[in-house]
């Protein structure tokens, strides 16, 4: 085999750089599922640390009205309008304070799915960016192979792979016909 040219060796520097840029997005990718899992468990987290902190208000509140009524009890006092009033503004005040949990609980989980939004749609871009990447790559490598190329000498996809106006399917025989109905076996790969 004669010594690599400067031709094939643009072929070869560009598949280098397209295979990098695939890599290149195969990791990003990997990090984004990653960066979503870690979303999606923190949402679940904040989610639940609100039902806590909603529970212990709750529990905190009603402690709060049964020592009303044993001291009511204890005082020998009747039901009287201002008592319930008090009882009564004690439950309003705990619906403000669990509606203004539930609305801060939405507003985290809100900022979560638009974390992985967010990550979607740059892994997304990424992806489209490797890909022209290494189009480009691919393409600039053959252009300057065709243009390095010497009179009379084969292409790389002859010469070195073997693919130009081949299909790729697997090991298997292949029979053509030549000009003289001869039959040429060819070993595609």
């Amino acid at each position: 085999m004669s010594a690599i040219t400067p031709a094939t060796m643009f072929m070869i520097s560009a598949g280098i750089s397209a295979t990098g840029s695939i890599l290149q997005m195969r990791a990003a990718n990997a990090a984004a599922r990653e960066n979503i899992r870690r979303y999606e468990q923190e949402k679940k987290v904040a989610e639940f640390e609100g039902l806590q902190a909603e529970l212990a208000r709750r529990r905190e509140v009603e402690q709060i009205l049964a020592n009303n009524r044993a001291v009511k009890g204890a005082s020998g006092v009747g039901e009287s309008r201002s008592f319930l009033a008090i009882q009564q503004d004690i439950r309003n005040v705990l619906e403000q304070d669990l509606a203004t949990n539930r609305f801060n609980v939405n507003k985290i989980k809100t900022s979560y799915d638009q974390a992985i939004y967010n990550e979607k749609l740059d892994r997304r871009y990424s992806n489209i960016g490797s890909l022209v990447n290494a189009s480009t790559t691919i393409v600039n490598g053959w252009q300057y192979h065709d243009m390095y190329l010497k009179e009379g000498e084969e292409t790389f996809g002859k010469k070195v792979i073997g693919f130009k106006n081949r299909i790729i399917r697997g090991w298997k025989n292949t029979k053509n016909r030549t000009n003289n109905n001869s039959i040429t076996i060819i070993y595609s790969f």
